[in-house]
């Protein structure tokens, strides 16, 4: 945005200490920002967190003109009052109850789904009603606002999720980066980073793995990047499958460790049911991951398949099994795919989507 010439304000929850004159953050006493097994005392904090973050917000806009406000989390913004007001829904609680139920229930996900239940649509609705206009990434999530939310189609504008396209990224590099993170060069590194919650169905990974090794497919390590309530059934289920010895959980990384693990990767799995962006998809394309995803709304739903990416059913573990296998044994298909996903990439510049944003801020000054 700064870059065409728009003067902006950043405020969100993270550590003080990173504040500057652009960028001012908010000390969470909540598990509001958590990306890992949270506690139910910290959970019921999230509302003194949201009514915090509130107050600051109506301080700033009285003692600071701004033309327009722009709140990425609708949760967090709901209160936030501004006459010229646009949200970001990068999902909906409506979405991600449906998603928890089709799946096993543990404490975490009843924990999810009282949260949205409760809360979380009221918030939505909250933050619908005061808005002038409504951004979302995926053409699903903009139905399920239409449909469930009754929000005037006009209102809603699709904008898809963006990427900082890094240098291009060539075979040797990748080796130089196995180098780094101390992981074998002879084999292909299979990457996903997500949080670890239902709806990533991280499980149908290591599922697909399981029936690799019990096919005889050798060579590839696979790293798990993220964290979240289910991480323990994750790493419990591959111990269970034997898979210790070639799956790895690394936990949330820093970004730079992030990109790093992307740039070493030669394939990236995402096993989605349910997702807006996915930025990850994204980022690990941009780094020339030749990518194998579940067929979803958003991102994946613009990739033709065999030529950007692969693609299977959601949950389908046998399908994926064989799209890791057949990019494992085939040395050209996988080059071709990792030339592919970067040009993919390519398409979702930060910078269109600024320009793009910036179409609607641009409406909404010029309308009374």
């Amino acid at each position: 945005m700064k870059e065409i010439g728009l003067s902006c304000k950043v405020v969100s929850f993270g550590n003080p200490k990173y504040s500057n004159s652009d960028v001012i953050f908010l000390p969470p006493s909540s598990s509001i920002i958590s990306r890992s097994n949270r506690q139910l005392s910290a959970d019921l904090l999230i509302p003194l967190d949201i009514i915090k973050f509130s107050r600051f917000a109506k301080r700033l806009l009285k003692t600071e003109k701004f033309d327009i406000v722009h709140v990425e989390e609708p949760y967090v913004g709901a209160f936030v009052i501004h006459d010229k007001k646009v949200t970001t829904f990068h999902d909906t609680s409506y979405g991600d109850i449906k998603t928890l139920l089709r799946n096993e229930k543990n404490f975490a996900s009843l924990k999810r789904i009282g949260f949205y239940f409760f809360l979380g649509f009221l918030l939505e609705l909250i933050c619908l009603f005061s808005s002038a206009r409504v951004i979302t990434p995926s053409r699903q999530i903009a139905r399920e606002l239409v449909k469930f939310y009754k929000t005037p189609p006009e209102k809603v504008r699709i904008i898809r999720s963006g990427v900082n396209l890094p240098v291009m990224v060539t075979p040797t590099d990748k080796k130089e980066a196995k180098k780094k993170l101390n992981l074998p060069t002879g084999k292909l590194l299979i990457l996903t980073a997500s949080q670890h919650i239902p709806r990533k169905r991280i499980d149908t990974l290591l599922k697909a793995i399981l029936i690799l090794q019990r096919r005889g497919v050798q060579g590839y390590q696979v790293v798990i990047c993220g964290d979240g309530p289910i991480k323990p059934l994750l790493v419990n289920m591959s111990k269970a499958f034997g898979l210790s010895g070639i799956v790895k959980f690394t936990g949330w990384l820093p970004r730079n460790e992030l990109e790093l693990h992307y740039k070493a990767a030669d394939i990236f799995v995402l096993t989605s049911e349910y997702e807006a962006g996915p930025i990850a998809l994204l980022e690990a394309m941009s780094f020339g991951d030749a990518v194998v995803c579940s067929k979803i709304e958003g991102i994946p739903s613009l990739m033709c398949d065999g030529i950007d990416g692969l693609l299977f059913p959601v949950g389908d573990y046998v399908s994926l099994s064989k799209h890791l296998e057949t990019l494992i044994r085939n040395a050209t298909m996988l080059r071709e795919l990792s030339i592919s996903a970067r040009r993919f990439a390519e398409k979702f510049d930060w910078r269109s989507v600024a320009r793009d944003t910036v179409l609607v801020y641009n409406w909404l000054m010029h309308t009374e």
